[in-house]
């Protein structure tokens, strides 16, 4: 990347620079998950469920009981958003807090009946998601395969320092 394409502006500067909203990346990735969350949100509703709690579902159900902190790490979100998760599923009767007996402050997180007899349900919801998204095979490995590459840049990359704005009041 050249100086040229990391340098922080002024704001004048992003405005000449600014794309159609279309034309850029960021916003094609924005709003492709919106539609995508969107149409989870229309699909899960009947079963009473919201995308991030499928989300836990399908980790839970995939590899069984686990921490709070590796189910944030799956995620990719931070142990306080997924401690609210956890706390509104387990009220909801969709996922249950055990406690090591040999270690009390432990927890792992399970899956109760209830969330497995919904994820059995569910078994419908990859081919119909794949199929709404219009993707072949292997457009959608590539998609894949280059979204992971994006998230692990944009983990990894440093980030600018602008200039502080002197705010006169």
């Amino acid at each position: 990347m050249d100086e040229e394409s990391t340098r922080i502006g002024t704001v004048t500067d992003l405005v000449e620079q600014a794309e159609p909203l279309e034309q850029m990346v960021c916003f094609a990735m924005y709003s492709a998950t919106q539609a995508t969350v969107q149409y989870y949100r229309d699909v899960l509703a009947p079963f009473g469920i919201t995308y991030q709690q499928f989300l836990v579902l399908v980790e839970l159900n995939l590899a069984g009981r686990q921490s709070p902190t590796h189910l944030a790490d799956a995620l990719h979100l931070d142990c306080s958003s997924v401690s609210g998760l956890l706390n509104r599923m387990e009220r909801s009767g969709l996922v249950e807090r055990i406690r090591d007996d040999k270690d009390r402050r432990a927890v792992s997180v399970a899956a109760t009946d209830r969330s497995r007899e919904i994820f059995s349900r569910l078994g419908f919801l990859g081919g119909c998601v794949s199929g709404a998204m219009g993707l072949e095979p292997d457009e959608m490995r590539a998609l894949l395969k280059a979204l992971h590459k994006v998230r692990d840049a944009m983990v990894s990359a440093p980030r600018p320092q602008p200039e502080p704005v002197l705010v006169i009041a």
